[in-house]
């Protein structure tokens, strides 16, 4: 293939990838909806965790992210408030033996049996950090009549306040193929998110100026393919989105690293079975995407990208498309969607992020990143993309706390 042609083919395949990225962890709860059917006085709208569908093409999926980023650094609130604020259900999930509900039916249709318990004590393990914590709150939808992990379709732990450092967070895991039978039967993918605050105390989360600039974080995580009806869906089996919140909430900062098998068929009248690096070996392969959002203004973005088929570890900051010099960097966005890509980074207009800070930002791909370098006491490497996590990345679901 020559050089010229990657330009046109990678909006077309390299870029469908990025329709899969939008899992997102929100909860809408709507007092009094479906109240034939459901007796605890909320509804679950399990279609908020489904994968954003953008379109394929000019960098799909940042095109579409400003709404679906910000939606998911307050989602933990919205889940909190909307609890809190029904004295009826926080009296009913206090008590000994919680909240439980059989044949109670989520926005899918779909009937779970719901326990929800607050002001407890839940561990959980995660891909995210080490160890146990221990939450104060617990959510669990389940199919009806049933025992065992494999039975849990959503699993939410969360402490009061995820804002507060001084807390654990919040966790949710949950199943795809579980919650949207209809849509998402062909995922064989469990789901994971994690949220928190770094105590900027810890070292390493403070600007130039001494202030602390770190703000909330998310890392969602996923084990096995997100579809069956694409070569991308079933070859993208691995997978880690990082968002963090930065100077005092006024930039958005994203990261992420997926596996592709190395035998996918994405473009076939060039490499037949090989993904899209032209490599006999047909290796496993990794798409990089680093970018960072303005949350004032214009919603200005400014995205960095590549693909590797690595021998051993990925490569930090390597931007190429397969270790040739071509790539689409750099990438800009605002809230009106694609602005411009193949932008020099002296052509960056000043009203975005610049190239360097988008720089530092990739380069951490391929590292445990500064959260392993930061001396927070929580035991979390959310900041961790590098080859062997990501090859490692296994969701595994709790057995069900007694309530």
């Amino acid at each position: 293939m020559k050089l010229h042609n990657r330009r046109f083919i990678l909006p077309k395949v390299v870029l469908a990838l990025l329709v899969f990225f939008g899992i997102t962890a929100g909860f809408k709860f709507n007092s009094g909806a479906k109240k034939e059917k459901n007796h605890i006085p909320f509804s679950l709208n399990v279609s908020l965790l489904r994968p954003l569908h953008a379109t394929a093409d000019q960098w799909g999926f940042v095109r579409g992210s400003a709404t679906w980023a910000r939606g998911n650094s307050l989602f933990m609130d919205d889940v909190i408030g909307s609890i809190q604020s029904n004295p009826g259900i926080v009296f009913l999930a206090s008590q000994p033996g919680g909240l439980v509900q059989d044949n109670f039916s989520t926005t899918s249709g779909t009937d779970f049996t719901i326990s929800i318990k607050l002001g407890g004590s839940f561990t959980a393990s995660s891909t995210a950090y080490t160890g146990s914590k221990t939450f104060s709150n617990y959510l669990e939808l389940r199919n009806e009549g049933t025992t065992g992990t494999a039975d849990i379709a959503l699993q939410f732990y969360w402490d009061d306040n995820p804002r507060d450092s001084s807390q654990d967070g919040a966790l949710v895991r949950y199943r795809l193929q579980m919650l949207n039978p209809s849509q998402d039967g062909g995922s064989s993918a469990d789901i994971e998110s994690y949220v928190y605050s770094p105590d900027v105390t810890a070292g390493g989360f403070y600007d130039t100026a001494g202030f602390p600039n770190q703000g909330l974080v998310q890392v969602y995580s996923w084990d096995n393919k997100l579809a069956n009806d694409t070569e991308i869906g079933n070859n993208a089996t691995k997978g880690r989105v990082i968002l963090e919140e930065m100077d005092n909430r006024t930039v958005f900062c994203f990261k992420t690293v997926v596996r592709i098998l190395g035998a996918a068929n994405l473009v076939p009248d060039f490499y037949p079975n090989e993904g899209f690096c032209n490599n006999a070996s047909a290796d496993n392969e990794y798409y990089k995407l680093a970018y960072s959002q303005k949350l004032t203004g214009n919603l200005e973005v400014t995205a960095k990208s590549g693909w590797e088929e690595p021998a051993s570890d990925l490569t930090p900051g390597d931007g190429s498309l397969c270790g040739t010099p071509v790539s689409l960097n750099y990438g800009l966005f605002n809230m009106n969607g694609f602005v411009n890509d193949f932008v020099d980074s002296s052509d960056i207009p000043s009203n975005y992020v610049q190239a360097t800070r988008v720089d530092g930002l990739y380069a951490r791909i391929g590292t445990s990143g500064k959260s392993g370098n930061s001396g927070d006491d929580k035991g979390v490497l959310w900041d961790d993309l590098r080859k062997s996590t990501i090859d490692a990345l296994d969701i595994v679901f709790e057995n069900s706390p007694a309530l």
